[in-house]
């Protein structure tokens, strides 16, 4: 089921989790959070960000404090940490893993930051930890990997073939 989010886990939308993160990432960069300064971190005009905001404040995830700048509730910013979390996971693993240029990485990291579990953001951050702490293992995989090729090739076939490559096992055995 792709659902776009894992509805059990979280029951915001890619949009509201978007504006949580974002509301965090510019408080913790310049201290505060003005409405024109999250719209400009999302690429969002200031009053699409102000409708959007509209149901988080009324679940007591965002308010104002005494400037009217934006601020977030415990929660909002338990949620916005989590997001955060799972963002820089899959970023650094399709960044330093992968070896996915950084601005394909960036963009979709913050596609993917919706849909992948804590679960399996924390495995993937295990993996990304165990690449960097075992230099002989991280050499030997980029070694191996940067110049790796399936021996079949993509083809119309590969849009139904449901990974039948990955069932037959290694070449050779």
């Amino acid at each position: 089921m792709l659902s776009g989010k894992h509805a059990l886990e979280r029951d915001l939308s890619a949009s509201h989790e978007h504006y949580l993160r974002a509301i965090w990432e510019v408080r913790s960069r310049q201290g505060y959070a003005r409405l024109a300064d999250v719209a400009r971190e999302l690429g969002v005009a200031p009053p699409t960000l102000s409708v959007g905001l509209r149901p988080l404040e009324a679940r007591g995830l965002v308010g104002h404090d005494d400037h009217r700048f934006l601020v977030l509730t415990p929660t909002g910013e338990s949620i916005a940490r989590q997001v955060h979390h799972r963002f820089a996971v899959m970023r650094a693993f399709l960044r330093d893993v992968l070896g996915i240029a950084d601005d394909v990485a960036l963009v979709e990291a913050c596609l993917m930051e919706h849909d992948v579990s804590a679960g399996t953001a924390e495995r993937l951050l295990d993996l990304i930890k165990m690449l960097r702490d075992d230099q002989e293992l991280r050499d030997f995989l980029r070694t191996r990997f940067a110049d790796y090729q399936r021996k079949c090739r993509p083809s119309d076939e590969c849009l139904t073939c449901d990974l039948a490559c990955m069932a037959t096992g290694p070449q050779g055995a």
